[in-house]
């Protein structure tokens, strides 16, 4: 979320990203696919909402899955009753202390933030 205050054309955009292994296993990406899989229950839903193809909704969530100890989603195929997309207890953890670790980096970043925005042109 945008660092910034009202009427003011600068603003802070801060991404934390978790890398592990040459890949970035948590990111602002990845986050948005587990609180709109929450939403939705679905992938396809997912990826359409976020205008996204399915393919790449898909590997952010392998990717996910392939670097933590627990899977974040659990998908099933489609069928009869078609498909889903669940939000595992650990998806949940890490999506909660992702937001908490985004809000923390925002806030300690606001004091330099005001003291670079007076340098900025007016």
């Amino acid at each position: 979320m945008p660092i910034s205050k009202k009427g003011d054309i600068s603003s802070l955009h801060l991404r934390v990203r978790i890398a592990r292994g040459g890949d970035f296993a948590f990111g602002p990406g990845k986050a948005e696919v587990l609180g709109s899989l929450l939403e939705t229950g679905s992938l396809n839903r997912t990826a359409s909402a976020m205008k996204m193809s399915y393919v790449k909704a898909l590997e952010l969530v392998h990717t996910m899955n392939r670097h933590f100890a627990k899977p974040l989603v659990i998908l099933s195929r489609g069928g009869s009753h078609g498909g889903g997309a669940q939000v595992t207890d650990a998806g949940r953890k890490a999506l909660a202390a992702y937001l908490e670790m985004q809000k923390a980096t925002e806030d300690a970043a606001k004091p330099a933030w005001r003291r670079i925005r007076r340098l900025l042109k007016g």
